[in-house]
């Protein structure tokens, strides 16, 4: 026992090579992962964005910017509407760069990233949602936080006063990244647990099928179906103050679109008036709508008015479509979208 014991002792320093030349054989394979997924996942790093962003230098994609409604909100990848528009304008390339959080501020940071990382859209399809204009919605003038973090050096001092989109702070934070500079593994470890285990843990997972087994899953399903007072606030239907932090970025967004000369197929996202109909259905709201699409208008951008396109029984709640509502959606941006690309 202690001649084994010696000899263990003895070779010990073989293991710190061995774990080092694993470490760097395991580095090496994440480097060489480039991901070409429908869709960004529901949690990604910034490691992760400017690969895929980087990705697309080569093949000027039609590029989707918006918000969950076009990322496909409870819904598999292959399901959403910009997976089936892909389909329509194929060869063309489809790179879909929405996500639950985004808006008109996450848009404009995001194809100015595209732009400074050398893609050049053949297309941007964009989804305008009055909602995010409300200064109570959490995408009003927040960043996606791997955004932030990728377009970190280009906000300025007005960027900065108007985004509530603090970085990484402290030591922690700063030792974070350096560690993120030199270890690929450490950098994507998000993406790397998304991609092997979904967004969920296995204690979701697990709670989840027990859920389904057991009936309780329905119960919580209808004791959460979407009622219009679930919305009240939502919607904001005062007219656009001069300081309304999404609208600013909209005008920007407009702006950089058309001088940049990217054909843009825009459109305002359906909603479901059924269910909205004692809080929306009032004229400030249609003159809401007016007021963002003239925003774009003025830049020369056509803007096509969903807002009451898809049925109330495509809908999973307020503006979340169903597959049959992707479906309908996809329908409608099609001709949109071959038209802007000949």
């Amino acid at each position: 026992m202690d001649a084994r014991a010696s000899i263990v002792r003895a070779r010990w320093w073989i293991c710190i090579p061995v774990a080092l030349v694993v470490l760097a054989i395991v580095d090496a394979a994440v480097l060489a992962w480039h991901p070409h997924p429908a869709r960004l996942p529901e949690q990604f790093s910034s490691a992760y964005l400017e690969r895929y962003i980087d990705d697309g230098r080569s093949v000027r994609p039609v590029v989707v910017l918006g918000d969950s409604v076009l990322w496909g909100y409870r819904l598999p990848a292959e399901r959403a509407a910009a997976s089936l528009l892909a389909r329509t304008v194929a060869p063309v390339p489809v790179m879909n760069l929405s996500y639950e959080g985004g808006s008109s501020v996450n848009s404009y940071f995001m194809l100015r990233d595209l732009l400074a990382r050398g893609v050049r859209p053949r297309l941007v399809v964009l989804g305008i949602n009055s909602k995010e204009t409300n200064p109570a919605d959490s995408a009003y003038d927040r960043l996606q936080p791997a955004l932030a973090r990728s377009v970190a050096a280009s906000i300025g001092p007005q960027d900065a006063r108007l985004l509530a989109t603090p970085p990484p702070t402290g030591v922690a934070g700063v030792l974070g990244r350096s560690v993120e500079r030199v270890w690929a593994l450490y950098r994507f470890r998000v993406d790397l647990r998304e991609a092997l285990f979904g967004s969920d843990d296995a204690s979701l997972a697990a709670k989840a099928a027990l859920a389904t087994l057991t009936g309780s899953a329905a119960l919580q399903a209808a004791a959460h179906r979407p009622t219009a007072e679930k919305f009240l606030g939502t919607y904001d239907l005062a007219p656009l103050a001069p300081g309304n932090v999404d609208a600013f970025y909209l005008h920007k967004l407009a702006a950089l679109l058309a001088s940049e000369r990217i054909p843009t197929v825009a459109f305002l996202t359906p909603t479901n008036h059924r269910l909205l109909a004692d809080y929306i259905d009032a004229p400030e709201y249609d003159a809401k709508l007016r007021t963002l699409a003239a925003i774009l208008r003025a830049r020369g951008i056509p803007v096509a008015n969903f807002d009451r396109a898809v049925p109330a029984d495509e809908f999973f709640d307020n503006d979340h479509l169903t597959a049959r509502g992707n479906v309908h959606l996809a329908a409608l941006l099609a001709p949109l979208a071959r038209r802007a690309l000949r």
